[in-house]
């Protein structure tokens, strides 16, 4: 298993890990973007199946990271906070599955890469596992940022042929 693998492992356990419950699906999600696909609650809705509403909100809270994060590195620091980061990653790995119409049900890497989906950036995988070796770089992070700029034109002409 890689360092990357690895990251991504422990990232995967601190979420799992972390313990709250909220009525509110979006206030989660800006918390812990993989909430409901981690959560036993069957009684909460399904992002995976309203992808045409939540995936857009997945953009918005990358945005949101992305905003606390140039400051960061405006500053001429080299390196931002590694969870940041990881949380980005995880709301375009779930920006994947649900425009897939899937649940994430793990992080594992070796099981992200073999999946197909439907609408995703120019190798996604490559690029994602370059930024999982340094994820508080600044280099990662621009490389980050263009994932999303990709994943959302993706994702919004996947969802106007699919209508």
């Amino acid at each position: 298993m890689t360092a990357g693998e690895e990251l991504l492992a422990s990232y995967e356990q601190y979420l799992r890990g972390l313990d709250y419950s909220c009525d509110d699906v979006q206030a989660a999600l800006r918390i812990n973007p993989l909430y409901v696909d981690f959560s036993a609650d069957d009684s909460l809705v399904k992002p995976w199946e309203h992808s045409s509403e939540y995936v857009p909100y997945l953009f918005e809270v990358w945005e949101e990271i992305k905003k606390a994060l140039l400051p960061v590195f405006q500053t001429r620091k080299s390196r931002c906070e590694q969870n940041e980061m990881l949380k980005g990653m995880t709301c375009l790995l779930a920006a994947l599955h649900w425009t897939a119409g899937e649940r994430v049900t793990s992080l594992e890497w070796s099981s992200l890469t073999q999946k197909s989906f439907p609408a995703k950036p120019i190798n996604w995988a490559e690029r994602v596992g370059f930024i999982l070796t340094k994820p508080t770089q600044y280099h990662c992070f621009i490389q980050l940022d263009e994932l999303f700029t990709e994943m959302k034109k993706h994702f919004f002409k996947y969802e106007a042929m699919n209508r």
